[in-house]
């Protein structure tokens, strides 16, 4: 059965936000990140003890309460901005992508204004179930976003899960 998606910049964003939030090369520059602004902010309360200035140490412990509170805050915010300004360079010129996909016993065809693929089944690596969305890992590190918005494809997509034995990660409560 052949089934239409609608593909917009929020399903894209909402994709590039969750691979950013799984990634541990990613994660691991956001705690960098983070140890850099605290450690800049502890060096401003060093330099202003040593130099006998109070204003500089009352300004770096302020600043170091800020990094401690918000500072993770911050930097989701920055990251999403980011992403969001990606993807939106990335869709220029278009508001929607329309996809078609069908899944067969062997393969998937998704169809839309530019390419018809066929993907084998053997070469799905994953696929990462979400809240509103299904991400479909390939093993050349491509990703099918498939919404939920139609019943029938989810269940032909759990079908596909099932009888291939393909790896399946539930994640329903993931949020950026």
């Amino acid at each position: 059965m052949i089934h239409a998606i609608t593909l917009t910049e929020t399903d894209h964003l909402t994709f590039q936000l969750y691979d950013a939030s799984n990634n541990p090369l990613k994660r691991k520059s956001r705690r960098t990140t983070f140890l850099i602004l605290l450690a800049l902010a502890m060096l401003v309360i060093f330099w202003g003890n040593r130099t006998e200035n109070d204003f500089m140490c009352y300004y770096g412990v302020f600043c170091t309460i800020l990094v401690l509170c918000f500072g993770n805050m911050y930097l989701r915010w920055r990251h999403k901005k980011h992403y969001a300004k990606h993807v939106k360079q990335q869709f220029v010129g278009r508001q929607e992508e329309t996809v078609q996909i069908e899944i067969f016993d062997d393969h998937i065809r998704t169809v839309d204004d530019i390419v018809d693929s066929h993907v084998k089944i053997s070469e799905i690596a994953t696929v990462i179930e979400i809240k509103d969305y299904n991400f479909v890992k390939l093993s050349n590190a491509q990703t099918l976003i498939i919404p939920k918005s139609s019943v029938s494809l989810n269940g032909e997509i759990d079908e596909m899960i099932k009888k291939h034995n393909i790896s399946h990660v539930k994640q329903l409560e993931w949020k950026w």
